[in-house]
C-alpha cells in the first residue's frame, strides 16, 4: 500500500534530484567554451552528477519499486520542465 504523503515527498525528492542532475548538465554545457580541458570537464561533471543521482535514488529504492517509479517520474517531469524553460520556442 502506498502512503500518499510519502509518495508526494518521493515525487518532490525525484524533482530535486532532476534539478540537480539536469541543472548541473546545463551549467556544465554553459561553461564548456571557457574551460581548457573540455573532456575532463564533461566527464567529471557526468561522474559527479551520476554519483549524486545514484546516492539520491538509493534510499527511495529501498522503500519499494512503486516509490522508485514515483521518484523517477519526478526526475523525468523536471527534465521536461527545464527543457521548456531553457530552450527557446521554435515556430
Amino acid at each position: 500500500m502506498i502512503d500518499g504523503f510519502l509518495a508526494v515527498g518521493v515525487l518532490l525528492w525525484g524533482a530535486l534530484l532532476g534539478l540537480m542532475y539536469f541543472g548541473g548538465l546545463w551549467l556544465t554545457l554553459r561553461r564548456l567554451t571557457e574551460v581548457k580541458r573540455q573532456t575532463v570537464w564533461v566527464l567529471g561533471s557526468l561522474a559527479i552528477r551520476n554519483i549524486l543521482a545514484v546516492i539520491g535514488f538509493f534510499p527511495v529504492v529501498k522503500l519499494g519499486w512503486q516509490y522508485a517509479l514515483i521518484c523517477l517520474l519526478g526526475f523525468t517531469v523536471l527534465r521536461f520542465i527545464l527543457v521548456r524553460r531553457i530552450l527557446p520556442v521554435r515556430n
